[in-house]
C-alpha cells in the first residue's frame, strides 16, 4: 500500500505525484509538521499546518492520508505568502532534519536520503501550484467539516508536550507514541 501526494487528482505514469510508502509519508508529515508549527503566523499558515497534522495514519489508517497539493486550504488573498510559507517550511525541515534535538523529539533519525527525496517531491508540487489553481471552496468545505472543538475554532492550540499543533486528532507525536 502506501499514499500518493499529487498535485491534483489526476495522477498517471511518470507524473510528479509522490508515492510514497506508509513509513516515508509518516517522516515527511512529521518534518513538515514540526517545521511548519515553529514557522506559521497568519491564521492561514496554521490552517495549512493543521491540515497537514490532519494526516495521521493512526487515527485515518495506514495508506489512506494521502492527498492533493490544491485540495489544501488555499485562499486567494493570502496565496503568495502561504506559498513562500509552505517552501520555507520545506527549507526548515531539511535543516531540522540534520539536527540531533529533533532526533530527540521525534525519537527516530531519519533515513535522510528517503526524507529529502520526499521533501524535494513535495517541494516540486507546491512550487506548481499558482493562484489560478486555487478553488476557495476546497478551504470552505474543510472549514465546515470541522467540530466547534476543532483546533482551527480554539486559537490553534499546541501540544504541551511536543510543541506541534493540533489537529482534530490531537497531537499527532502523541498518537503516533513518540
Amino acid at each position: 500500500m502506501g499514499n500518493i501526494i499529487s498535485f491534483d487528482e489526476n495522477v498517471f505514469v511518470d507524473d510528479d505525484s509522490l508515492s510514497l510508502s506508509n513509513g516515508l509519508t509518516d517522516v515527511l508529515i512529521d518534518f513538515l509538521l514540526l517545521a511548519g508549527s515553529e514557522l506559521a503566523e497568519s491564521e492561514n499558515q496554521k490552517m495549512i499546518t493543521v491540515f497537514l497534522a490532519e494526516k495521521q495514519q493512526t487515527k485515518i489508517g495506514i495508506g489512506n492520508v494521502g492527498f492533493d497539493i490544491i485540495t489544501m486550504p488555499w485562499q486567494i488573498h493570502t496565496f503568495d505568502t502561504d506559498k513562500a510559507f509552505l517552501l520555507k517550511t520545506i527549507s526548515y525541515a531539511r535543516t531540522i532534519s540534520l539536527q540531533q534535538s529533533t532526533w530527540k523529539i521525534l525519537k527516530y533519525k531519519p533515513n535522510l536520503e528517503h526524507l529529502m527525496y520526499a521533501l524535494d517531491g513535495f517541494e516540486k508540487l507546491i512550487n506548481r501550484m499558482s493562484i489560478s489553481d486555487v478553488n476557495e471552496n476546497n478551504i470552505k468545505e474543510w472549514i465546515n467539516e470541522a467540530e466547534k472543538d476543532d483546533p482551527i475554532y480554539c486559537g490553534f492550540p499546541k501540544c504541551s508536550k511536543h510543541g506541534i499543533m493540533l489537529s482534530m486528532f490531537g497531537c499527532k507525536f502523541c498518537n503516533d507514541g513518540l
